[in-house]
């Protein structure tokens, strides 16, 4: 397996992750619910349509999932909003 494969099987291995814990986390998408169950569900559903990006071979605008991400900063807080985007984009 080339060096390319195994990247692209990486990305859907964790784009599959991200998917299936939107489809199992769904019961929790309630704005009324503050709990880690329910931050997880907004954030995968935040997420899944560049999951499903990744899985049918396509790409996705970075700038934009992460614009995403911060649309639920009243809900996961601004250091986490910005620990996640700094991971994203490899940030010290």
């Amino acid at each position: 397996m080339s060096d390319d494969q195994q990247i692209d099987l990486e990305k859907r291995l964790l784009a599959v992750a991200l998917f299936n814990l939107r489809l199992l986390l769904a019961s929790h998408i309630d704005p009324e619910e503050q709990s880690p169950a329910s931050d997880a569900a907004w954030l995968a559903y935040s997420l899944h349509n560049q999951a499903l990006s990744v899985l049918d071979g396509q790409a996705f605008d970075v700038t934009q999932a992460l614009q995403a991400v911060e649309r639920l900063e009243p809900r996961l807080g601004t250091a986490y909003v910005q620990q996640f985007r700094q991971a994203v984009l490899n940030e010290a």
